[in-house]
């Protein structure tokens, strides 16, 4: 959810890891063209899952752009012939491969970090209360928190208290949400450690640390497709938490301690489904039992232990639960409904969603005007700031506005992608709940959002509003709104190229879009042949940047880069859809010509 949400290095990147050079994406990349969903989120209780689905395809009878009449029947299919076990993922192999991703993690996370943040400008100086809080947002927001961190750390005198040991925790969480994987991984093998080396507690603290470190360790591993290792790191951690459990006298500590042992299960969940190791269903019951552990203390006991129906989170439990805590249950209920997404089971992941829906605008309208005005720059590490609490709205709505279009329920997905497109603008401006309206019954929140009203700001836009207006005027063309549609195709084209410039390949595909509406429904074969053969022209330009020895352009800052195995399939769907358009015009100047001679 990102967000959830949050998200992330991209499985598809694993897969794409062992070619010639290691590719990223990003959450700037949720455009109609190429979408990567992600299963799981990149802080420590979660893993990187992501399965790949292209809306848009072409062939010699439809243009790029618009989803083939077939691919319903496809889907169909490919449902109905699906291999209940879950396909192993190919994973990073050699040395070097393994240490390409992993370097290139951090560029991905800065790139998706930033997804949901007004862009820096260049030279200019911090101006106003607005100014301030942007640049605690996302990827500025954790760098002030590792400085802050280092600070604390270098000012800690002895090197052998749990304060010491903690700080270098924390060092190793930051780090990690920032995509730096050795650091992390050397921060968090320190601590383990020191803290098996100097164990004197019967308490269960240190036991925990040191069960905390090994999930984290699994985290790091996993996060760069070494699923062997970050599985033994898992279940080691898991074992030793179970352990705790049974042995802990201390009942104040047993919630907290149900609280990290459902962090590991929900890890190892999403890690065996990657990897292959288990039935998809199996991993379903896993994930529930996450949810069941962390709302431990929380619900009724006369349940079953895997029910989803009797794991309802309440106002008042709700009350009980810190951010994190609820970010974290969200974030199970994202990973269950995105392996029911993989698995066609379209209704059932948009409940799923909407459950962690409700869960993330309870979350967001408790919310305080001070909560949202300190953005979460002092707060414990790991801990979600109201920056990504407010993106968790935006990301789970963006999910079911998938789940529809991937049914092809466009009416639906419309209706989603306005709401997600809407809440994101209406959250760049909120500040909060003033102290008065705290209690009220009543949701603070918009319900519904007009795609008609939705307007552009160009000078606050961000690449996560480019993306979602892609994918909104793709769906508005499916139902017959292909002008209002275009409206949003042009706001996003205007954002992509303010924001990345005009020969970067993002706006190449809202081109692609563009022409498909232009020279399908409109019928307007002139404008259609000037958005293919731009948008030709630039994936050349970028195939030529890609094959050059000096390497990638700087213009690809705030998108993901694009491969010249992806780049060869635009470049053929450009070329067919020219072709598609020049044949269109030659037909109705020949009919033109008939007409003239009758």
């Amino acid at each position: 959810m990102v967000t959830m949400m949050w998200q992330r290095i991209s499985q598809r990147t694993l897969l794409r890891a062992s070619r010639r050079r290691v590719i990223t994406r990003s959450l700037a990349s949720l455009n109609l063209t190429n979408r990567t969903h992600n299963l799981c989120q990149p802080n420590q209780n979660q893993l990187t899952f992501n399965s790949w689905r292209s809306f848009t395809s072409s062939d010699d009878s439809s243009f790029h752009g618009i989803t083939l009449p077939e691919d319903k029947d496809d889907r169909q299919a490919q449902q109905s012939s699906s291999n209940p076990m879950i396909q192993e993922a190919e994973v990073v192999k050699s040395d070097e491969d393994k240490q390409k991703l992993r370097e290139s993690i951090a560029e991905v996370v800065r790139a998706e970090l930033s997804a949901y943040s007004k862009p820096k400008q260049n030279n200019t100086q911090m101006n106003g209360d607005e100014d301030k809080e942007n640049a605690l947002e996302g990827y500025e927001r954790l760098l002030q928190m590792l400085d802050i961190a280092q600070d604390r750390h270098d000012s800690i005198k002895a090197n052998d208290t749990l304060e010491y040991t903690q700080s270098i925790m924390d060092l190793g969480e930051l780090h990690y949400q920032l995509g730096n994987m050795e650091q992390s991984q050397d921060m968090f093998m320190a601590v383990l450690k020191q803290l098996l080396e100097n164990n004197t507690d019967n308490g269960g603290s240190i036991m925990m640390m040191v069960a905390q470190s090994m999930h984290s360790l699994g985290s790091v591993h996993a996060r760069c497709g070494e699923f062997d290792e970050a599985f033994r790191w898992y279940e080691e951690s898991l074992r030793r938490k179970n352990e705790i459990i049974r042995e802990s006298s201390n009942s104040e500590s047993i919630n907290s301690y149900h609280f990290e042992l459902g962090k590991t299960h929900n890890a190892l969940a999403a890690l065996q489904t990657m990897r292959g190791g288990m039935q998809w269903r199996e991993a379903m019951s896993m994930f529930l039992l996450a949810e069941r552990h962390q709302l431990h203390g929380h619900l009724r006991d006369d349940g079953d232990a895997l029910g989803m129906e009797e794991n309802v989170v309440t106002k008042q439990i709700l009350e009980k639960l810190t951010p994190h805590h609820v970010q974290s249950i969200v974030n199970i209920r994202f990973n269950v409904g995105k392996l029911l997404q993989q698995h066609a089971q379209y209704d059932d992941a948009v409940d799923t969603f909407r459950d962690a829906l409700d869960l993330a605008r309870l979350d967001v309208e408790r919310m305080t005007t001070d909560d949202v005005k300190d953005n979460g720059t002092y707060a414990a590490v790991g801990h979600p700031s109201p920056f990504e609490r407010k993106n968790a709205v935006v990301e789970l709505l963006v999910q079911i506005a998938d789940c529809h279009a991937s049914a092809q329920n466009f009416d639906e997905a419309a209706q989603a992608y306005e709401e997600a497109l809407g809440y994101h603008i209406f959250f760049r401006r909120w500040k909060g709940n003033s102290d008065e309206s705290k209690g009220q019954e009543t949701s603070v929140l918009p319900a519904t959002f007009s795609a008609t009203n939705i307007k552009i700001d160009i000078e606050n836009a961000t690449t996560m509003e480019a993306a979602i207006r892609s994918n909104l005027a793709h769906a508005l063309a499916h139902i017959g709104q292909e002008k209002l549609g275009l409206e949003h195709y042009e706001a996003s084209l205007k954002i992509k190229r303010q924001i990345g410039g005009s020969d970067h390949v993002e706006v190449a595909h809202t081109l692609m879009g563009m022409g498909a509406v232009y020279g399908g429904p409109l019928r307007d074969f002139a404008t259609a042949l000037n958005c293919f053969k731009e948008a030709l022209f630039i994936y050349r330009g970028k195939m030529n940047e890609l094959t050059d020895e000096f390497g990638l352009s700087g213009s690809n800052k705030f998108f993901e880069d694009e491969d010249t195995v992806e780049l060869d399939g635009y470049i053929e769907n450009a070329v067919k859809n020219i072709g598609l358009i020049e044949a269109g015009l030659l037909k109705d100047r020949e009919e033109g010509i008939i007409k003239k001679r009758r």
